[in-house]
C-alpha cells in the first residue's frame, strides 16, 4: 500500500504543471544565466587590470673584489627598487572610465538576461496556445466523429448520397490530420521550452497566467532602453579616457638604490616623468577616443530610431491582430454558436438534417481553431515588441531580477 502511495506521489510530482513565474525564477540557475554572469565577471576583471599598477622591481648585485696592490679586498653589493606607474596624474579620470566601462558591462549582461527571460516567456505562450489548439482539435474531432456515425446511418437508410458521405468523411480525415499536426506542434514547443529552461524538467505547463490580450501596449521612454543605457556608459568611459590622454604627465618612474663599495656607501634616488603629451602615440590615442565618442553618438541615434520605427510597426500589427481577434470572439463565434444550437435543436426535433448540424458544427470548429491561431500570432508579435522595445513583463513580475 505504501509503495502505491509513493508511486502516486512520484507520478504527480513528475507531472507538476509549472507556471510562468516559476519558470522565469528558475532561469537564474540555468546554464545560460551562468554563461552571461561568468562572461561579465571576466570582462570586468579585464577592465580592472587597466587601473592596476605593476609591482616594484627588486634588484640585487654582489661583486667580489681582488686588487693586486691592496690588502683590503672584499665584497661589494648593491640593492635597488624601481617602479613605473602609468597615468598617476590622471588617476581620477581613469577611475571614472573604469567605473563607466564596468557599468556598461553590467548593463549589457542585464539586458542579455532580460532578453533571455522574454524569449522564455514567448516560448511559454507558444506552448500554451499549442496545448489549447491540440485540446480543442481533439474535442472537435470526437464530436464530428460521432456525427459522422449518424451520417453513415442516414446513408444506410438512403437519406443521403454516397457522394455526400464521402465528402464528409474526407473533411473528418482532414480534421484528424490537423489534430495530429497540433499534437506534434505542442510536443515540439514543449521540448523547445524545456531545452531553454535546462534547470527544470518541464512535462506540463499551467497556462492560467498567459498575458491578457490588449490592443494598446505602453512603451517605456527610449532613454530607459537597456542598449541605450549601455551606450551612455560607453560614452562616459570614452570621455574619461580622453581626459586621461589629455594629461601632460601620464607616467612616472622612480628608483631607490643602496650600494656598498668596500669602504664607501652610496644612496641613490631617481625620478623620471615622460612628456607623453609630446608623443605621437598619445595624439593618436586622443583621436581614437574623439572618433569613438562621435561613433557612439551616431550608434545611439541609429539604435533609438530603429527601436522607434520597429516598435511602431509591431504596435500596428498587434492592434490589427487584436481587432481581428475581438471580431471573431465577439461577433463571428457567437453567431456560429447560435447557429450550431439551432441546428442541433432542429435535428433533435426532426426538422433539420444531420448534414446541416454537421456543417454548423464544422463551421464553429474552424473558427475555434482560427481564433487560437490569431491568438498565437498576437503573442508572437507581442513578445517581439517586448524584445525590441526592451519592455518589462509587467505586474506580478517586479521582483524577478
Amino acid at each position: 500500500m505504501k509503495l502505491k502511495i509513493l508511486l502516486a506521489i512520484s507520478i504527480a510530482w513528475s507531472l507538476q504543471a509549472y507556471d510562468l513565474k516559476e519558470i522565469i525564477n528558475s532561469l537564474h540557475t540555468s546554464k545560460k544565466a551562468k554563461e552571461i554572469n561568468e562572461k561579465s565577471f571576466a570582462d570586468i576583471a579585464s577592465i580592472a587590470l587597466e587601473q592596476a599598477y605593476e609591482a616594484p622591481e627588486l634588484g640585487v648585485g654582489l661583486t667580489e673584489v681582488k686588487l693586486d696592490d691592496r690588502s683590503d679586498n672584499g665584497l661589494e653589493y648593491s640593492v635597488g627598487i624601481s617602479q613605473s606607474i602609468a597615468q598617476p596624474f590622471a588617476s581620477q579620470s581613469k577611475r571614472r572610465a573604469i567605473v563607466a566601462m564596468t557599468n556598461s558591462i553590467k548593463q549589457e549582461a542585464k539586458h542579455e538576461f532580460h532578453i533571455f527571460v522574454l524569449h522564455t516567456a514567448s516560448l511559454y505562450h507558444d506552448v500554451c496556445i499549442a496545448k489549447e489548439l491540440q485540446e480543442q482539435a481533439n474535442v472537435l474531432y470526437q464530436d464530428q466523429e460521432k456525427m459522422f456515425q449518424q451520417l453513415e446511418h442516414s446513408y444506410k437508410l438512403g437519406e443521403i448520397s454516397k457522394k455526400s458521405l464521402l465528402l464528409n468523411k474526407l473533411e473528418l480525415k482532414k480534421l484528424e490530420q490537423k489534430t495530429s499536426t497540433y499534437k506534434r506542434a505542442y510536443e515540439i514547443d514543449l521540448h523547445s521550452l524545456e531545452a531553454e529552461v535546462d534547470s527544470l524538467e518541464i512535462k506540463e505547463v499551467n497556462c492560467d497566467d498567459v498575458f491578457e490580450i490588449k490592443r494598446d501596449i505602453e512603451l517605456t521612454p527610449l532613454e530607459e532602453h537597456g542598449e541605450v543605457k549601455k551606450i551612455e556608459f560607453e560614452k562616459d568611459a570614452s570621455a574619461s579616457y580622453l581626459s586621461v590622454y589629455d594629461s601632460m604627465f601620464q607616467g612616472i618612474a622612480y628608483e631607490l638604490s643602496y650600494e656598498r663599495e668596500l669602504d664607501a656607501k652610496r644612496y641613490g634616488f631617481g625620478l623620471s616623468i615622460p612628456l607623453s603629451s609630446l608623443s605621437e602615440s598619445n595624439e593618436i590615442a586622443k583621436k581614437e577616443y574623439l572618433h569613438k565618442n562621435a561613433a557612439l553618438n551616431f550608434e545611439k541615434d541609429t539604435l533609438m530610431q530603429g527601436v522607434k520605427s520597429r516598435s511602431a510597426s509591431l504596435q500596428v500589427k498587434i492592434q490589427t491582430l487584436y481587432d481581428e481577434y475581438m471580431l471573431v470572439e465577439n461577433e463571428i463565434l457567437p453567431l456560429n454558436r447560435e447557429l450550431l444550437r439551432l441546428s442541433k435543436l432542429a435535428y433533435l426535433e426532426g426538422e433539420g438534417s444531420a448534414m446541416e448540424f454537421l456543417y454548423a458544427s464544422r463551421s464553429y470548429s474552424e473558427y475555434i481553431i482560427e481564433i487560437l491561431q490569431i491568438k498565437k500570432d498576437y503573442y508572437n508579435q507581442l513578445f517581439e515588441l517586448y524584445k525590441i522595445a526592451d519592455l518589462e513583463l509587467g505586474e506580478g513580475y517586479e521582483n524577478i531580477k
